[in-house]
């Protein structure tokens, strides 16, 4: 029985496919979801354009910062495994990461 975060990032990856991950905005925002300000600030795309490298680059930075200070940099995907599309390490990194941090509604 997966969390609500897991269940969001497995829909948003099948509709859009993993080119949603490679900039980081997901992996960010499921961060925020499993803990408050996980990551403070997220670079976002404007106006419909993709987020340039740079940006992506900051927010897959904070991702993996926030992982590898909470589950260790032996049990985390690496920047490649998510700009290349390799779902099965970044899977197991959430799935860790949803172990650490369980959902807890807020209602």
């Amino acid at each position: 029985n997966s969390p609500r975060y897991m269940t969001k990032a497995v829909v948003s990856t099948q509709s859009t496919g993993e080119e949603s991950l490679k900039d980081g905005v997901i992996l960010c925002q499921l961060l925020n979801e499993m803990k408050r300000n996980a990551v403070r600030k997220i670079m976002t795309p404007q106006g419909g354009e993709k987020l340039n490298t740079m940006k992506s680059t900051v927010n897959l930075n904070s991702f993996l910062r926030f992982v590898q200070i909470n589950i260790g940099k032996d049990n985390c995907c690496s920047i490649s495994d998510i700009q290349q599309g390799e779902l099965a390490p970044i899977h197991d990194t959430l799935k860790r990461l949803a172990e650490k941090f369980p959902y807890q509604s807020d209602a």
